[in-house]
């Protein structure tokens, strides 16, 4: 069971956060699962609101990477440590590929998973100093509606 959680996180970072793949998000959050996505944010409730969040992620940082560090599972929960590079679109990017910002940001995800594997609660940790410091903050931080 631990080892079928553990590929449904690295597939959640690989295939939906790394490669932007959101339809997966269907076969791998359940409809009544609780996600506690990053430090003094809230609460996201199922697979659309994650969508969501990874939306706005997606759309201010390119060519975003996750990288397992270290993961362990027992029962029904996955313990990740990750590391992701991003690149901070600091508005114009896109079209002006000297004005983007390289950021590092490391963090931890604890998982609880259902018996089929599903991912119902999520607990992150993270590095939020580095996204502080990124010029993409103010943008990202209004989209999500968090005051800084």
């Amino acid at each position: 069971m631990s080892e079928n959680n553990m590929q449904v996180v690295r597939r959640l970072l690989e295939e939906v956060w790394t490669k932007g793949n959101l339809s997966l998000l269907q076969d791998l959050v359940a409809e009544n699962a609780e996600s506690h996505p990053m430090p003094n944010f809230g609460t996201l409730y199922g697979p659309e609101e994650y969508k969501n969040f990874i939306a706005v992620y997606k759309g201010a940082f390119h060519d975003m990477t996750f990288n397992i560090e270290d993961q362990f599972g027992s029962g029904d929960k996955v313990a990740t440590r990750w590391t992701t590079r991003v690149t901070d679109a600091a508005g114009d990017a896109v079209s002006d590929t000297q004005t983007g910002e390289e950021l590092t940001i490391d963090g931890t995800t604890i998982t609880h998973h259902d018996s089929s594997g599903k991912i119902t609660g999520e607990w992150a940790t993270w590095d939020t100093g580095s996204l502080l410091q990124s010029a993409a903050a103010p943008q990202i931080f209004e989209q999500l509606s968090i005051k800084i």
